[in-house]
């Protein structure tokens, strides 16, 4: 991932704030920070978003996530957390053996 780069020379001290910091260079945020932070607020959704990019392969994910978030929300976050792990492999043969279950 690369980030854009940014002329600090020619831009007012405002600009330079804006842009990432007097003389830092620019912020670099992961693609998947709107994914994460829906994770936190609220684990079913996100698992019900992952299950919307495949095609709903597994729908009885979702209901777990439901069950596992009404019981004091930290088991549906783990439940959503191991759903990032298992998408987290790029290979499809180590994800279907890592992630079968």
């Amino acid at each position: 991932m690369s980030c854009p780069s940014t002329d600090f020379d020619n831009q007012s001290a405002f600009s330079k704030m804006m842009d990432g910091g007097i003389g830092y260079g620019t912020i670099c945020l992961p693609a998947e920070l709107p994914k994460y932070i829906i994770m936190i607020i609220f684990p079913p959704l996100y698992v019900i978003l992952d299950q919307y990019k495949k095609g709903f392969p597994r729908f009885d994910k979702i209901i777990v996530s439901f069950i596992l978030t009404s019981m004091f929300y930290f088991p549906g976050l783990l439940h959503a957390l191991s759903i990032i792990e298992c998408g987290a492999y790029s290979d499809p043969s180590v994800r279907a053996e890592k992630c079968s279950s």
